[in-house]
């Protein structure tokens, strides 16, 4: 069960991830006046970044082993994706 509700989460949140990295990278209609596909590519930064969240998030399962892990850390190790996509937002935004 606590497997299943990880790699769920994990698609889920690396489907949306992909999903915004491709919105931001294309821009909106009126940034995108020329013919390119991507006129902001810097935003795709943001997926190594929400990967690094996943690999650091299995890397702690694995050390733990997962039939040790209670239901309440499993909540705060799924939200560690979600985190790690936002503050790829963050740094592209103020710090780049």
């Amino acid at each position: 069960m606590k497997i299943t509700l990880m790699i769920t989460n994990l698609i889920v949140c690396g489907f949306l991830a992909f999903a915004i990295t491709l919105f931001f990278a294309s821009g909106t209609i009126a940034e995108n006046y020329t013919d390119k596909t991507f006129v902001a590519p810097e935003y795709f930064f943001i997926l190594p970044i929400w990967f690094l969240g996943v690999i650091l998030s299995w890397f702690y399962v694995y050390k733990r082993k997962i039939e040790h892990i209670s239901y309440l850390e499993m909540i705060f190790i799924n939200i560690f994706p979600w985190l790690s996509l936002f503050v790829g937002i963050f740094i592209i935004h103020f710090i780049l």
